[in-house]
């Protein structure tokens, strides 16, 4: 007797395959499911779902009611999208900096005006058109702080952390709930 058993174990709610195995399925509710799509381009939110596919994709949802943990999952992505969003962006400006561009330091530009025609307002950030002297400050960095700037700048953690919100939507504690049953078929001998 032959008897084939699923091993797979058995829990109370569907896992994150089971909602969105495509990442098109996934699109296709981003856009239609009624909360704005904060993040702008589609490459961002395909580079979402697959890095959620690879953190929870075999991981049992925390939700019963699959349209709920849809808006969960939606909502965190409109909460945090955009800031997630721009940081990659400027990570990545940060990242492209030349070696020229870390060295350069502030520059400084003090004024004077004595006497001038018009009379000088405190209100406004406006610069008076004649001047008496000049004075600047030009800095320069050494090759040490400026690349030790650009360390403390670099964020590796930045999608961990964004991929981290999504945790409250599945469940935490993963084990089988459903037991597993194991059928043992013997054909004894007979002689």
């Amino acid at each position: 007797m032959n008897s084939s058993i699923s091993m797979t174990p058995q829990y109370a709610t569907v896992l994150f395959t089971d909602v969105w195995d495509d990442v098109s399925e996934f699109l296709a509710d981003y856009a239609n499911i009624g909360i704005p799509t904060t993040i702008d381009s589609d490459t961002s939110a395909t580079t979402l779902f697959y890095l959620l596919y690879a953190k929870y994709g075999n991981t049992p949802i925390a939700n019963n009611d699959i349209t709920q943990f849809k808006y969960k999952i939606f909502s965190i992505i409109f909460q945090y999208g955009p800031t997630w969003e721009k940081k990659l962006d400027i990570q990545e400006i940060i990242r492209g900096l030349q070696e020229s561009d870390l060295l350069a330091g502030s520059k400084a530009v003090y004024n004077t005006a004595l006497n001038p025609s018009t009379a000088p307002s405190t209100g406004t950030l406006e610069e008076l058109s004649y001047i008496n002297s000049q004075n600047t400050t030009n800095l320069k960095r050494s090759k040490l702080e400026a690349y030790g700037m650009l360390w403390e700048m670099l964020d590796d953690s930045l999608t961990a952390k964004f991929i981290e919100k999504f945790a409250v939507c599945f469940k935490k504690f993963v084990y089988p709930e459903q037991p597993l049953l194991y059928i043992t078929d013997t054909e004894e001998d007979e002689d």
